[in-house]
């Protein structure tokens, strides 16, 4: 994105609310993750928790308003964007057929 753009987006009210909105539900789903899974984890292992279960997918589809596994991926990488450089993550995808997963 670029520095003008981000300059009008950071002006835009609506776009501050989204953002804000995206931020708490995004915390709110780690939390759940990390209550179901009953211990404290890190965005690594809930970004595999979530590439694993179907269903905790279907839930944060629902509630960051996207359709598809890949807007899904997206967003959550672009939360963190170091993520995808993870030696954890690439282990696991590397090692696993995603296909089969999703």
């Amino acid at each position: 994105m670029g520095r003008l753009t981000q300059a009008i987006l950071e002006g835009d009210p609506t776009y501050q609310v989204y953002r804000k909105e995206y931020q708490h539900y995004f915390l709110s789903f780690c939390t759940l993750v990390c209550h179901l899974g009953n211990k404290k984890m890190n965005l690594p292992n809930i970004f595999i928790t979530l590439i694993k279960n179907r269903e905790l997918r279907e839930v944060f589809k629902q509630l960051i308003s996207v359709d598809s596994n890949y807007d899904l991926f997206k967003r959550f990488l672009e939360t963190d964007p170091t993520l995808y450089k993870s030696k954890y993550i690439k282990n696991f995808i590397t090692d696993n057929n995603l296909h089969d997963m999703l």
